[in-house]
């Protein structure tokens, strides 16, 4: 049963989760431009820790699926099973992506896969764009 949620009020907080440092930074900088606070992990060890420390208060994860452990597949089941209404955003250079998230019934936490290279202004509008955080529901 999920034991996280978002807290009202809190700071708007974006999960980077990649193992390389330039893909983390490359991410990072244009959501801190736009006020947003930003958390990088570079293993799936670091991503639950900060998940967990934080009670999944973050507007999504940006989540590479190949990592060091747990792997990514591993964090998204993390996800669903600790905070479903937590969205993720799978970001990977692999082009048999969408099977294995298919077959690892992810598929409703992850709101968008995307392969890299990935455009950062396009992630930054479609997490936090007009219609506000991606993670609060539309008026």
């Amino acid at each position: 049963m999920p034991v996280f949620g978002m807290t009202a009020g809190r700071a708007h907080r974006i999960l980077i989760v990649d193992d390389e440092p330039a893909v983390r930074w490359t991410l990072a900088i244009p959501f801190q431009r736009r006020g947003l606070e930003t958390d990088v992990a570079e293993s799936g060890k670091e991503a639950v820790g900060l998940l967990t420390r934080l009670k999944c208060n973050y507007c999504c994860v940006l989540l590479d699926l190949n990592i060091p452990p747990p792997d990514g597949l591993e964090i998204a089941r993390f996800v669903r099973d600790n905070c479903p209404e937590l969205p993720v955003i799978v970001i990977s250079g692999y082009p048999d992506l969408a099977e294995r998230i298919k077959s690892a019934d992810i598929g409703n936490v992850v709101k968008l896969v995307l392969m890299k290279p990935v455009d950062p202004d396009f992630l930054v509008r479609y997490v936090h764009g007009t219609t506000g955080c991606i993670r609060e529901p539309i008026a």
